[in-house]
């Protein structure tokens, strides 16, 4: 309460500007929200940079040092009561498209969660969806996908998999090479393994995935993180992968809120796109 006071007394002072005594009348509670709008945004800017330190291979981490600036913004606006001053009909208008937005967010987010839980059974093929490799490693998304993938192969020895992905600008090799050698190294019979080495996004996973795929009728197995399998079997049943069922391998807490804000953007995305 102290410090929310000592910020008023602080606004509350006359500020001189081209000669003319300016008053910034902000009330105690446009000091709470310019207090909210700072917090948030400094909240939003560290958990920015947190997402860039664990290297994923993305630059969407700057989506949350982006919104931490707006809010910055929105702050630095509230003593000048720029809201107040909008007309009735644009106030109106912004806040029926933030609602509509928040209802897709909503909505979409929604989808997403029911399927965080998904297990297919038995499956003729398990397509594992590839993510950023390391020269030694997989990523740690990468490794949550291929962990679930060692386990369902030894419970299911019957099912063929196909490791899907291709080399990124930032990457040392394919992908499915680096997911084919974590595999192997588990246990898994590379026989058992069919390489799509040319993929660069989930929807050619899919379309390429399909080439070595004889029977167009076969139950394929979508093998994604948790946050992922609601766009994943979409795409592959746009593709024809007419019999494709998810498979929800875990991931990282920490990072949830920026794999659902991307999994959002994705899904808008390729419903525009028609690919959904």
């Amino acid at each position: 309460m102290l410090f929310l006071t000592g910020i008023y007394g602080i606004i509350s002072l006359y500020v001189q500007e081209g000669g003319t005594t300016m008053h910034w009348n902000v009330s105690l509670f446009g000091i709470c929200r310019m207090t909210v709008y700072i917090l948030l945004g400094i909240l939003l800017i560290r958990y920015g940079r947190f997402v860039d330190m664990a290297a994923t291979g993305t630059g969407f981490y700057r989506v949350w040092i982006l919104m931490g600036i707006v809010l910055f913004m929105l702050a630095a606006c509230v003593p000048f009561r720029v809201w107040h001053r909008l007309p009735k009909g644009l106030k109106i208008g912004t806040l029926s498209v933030l609602a509509l937005g928040l209802i897709v967010f909503l909505s979409v987010e929604i989808m997403i969660l029911r399927h965080f839980h998904d297990d297919a059974g038995e499956v003729d093929y398990l397509l594992v969806l590839g993510a950023q490799v390391y020269e030694d490693r997989p990523s740690l998304v990468l490794k949550y996908r291929l962990d679930r993938a060692v386990t369902y192969l030894s419970e299911h020895p019957n099912t063929i998999c196909i490791v899907t992905g291709g080399q990124g600008v930032n990457e040392p090799h394919a992908e499915a090479v680096g997911m084919y050698r974590y595999l192997t190294e588990q246990g898994i019979d590379g026989s058992r393994i069919l390489l799509e080495t040319e993929s660069t996004n989930t929807t050619t996973n899919m379309e390429y995935s399909m080439k070595l795929i004889p029977d167009k009728n076969a139950r394929i197995g979508i093998l994604s993180n948790n946050f992922h399998i609601f766009r994943a079997v979409r795409l592959a049943r746009k593709q024809g992968m007419t019999q494709a069922v998810g498979i929800a391998a875990p991931s990282k807490k920490e990072y949830l809120p920026t794999n659902m804000l991307r999994e959002f953007c994705g899904v808008l995305k390729d419903f525009l796109l028609g690919n959904m």
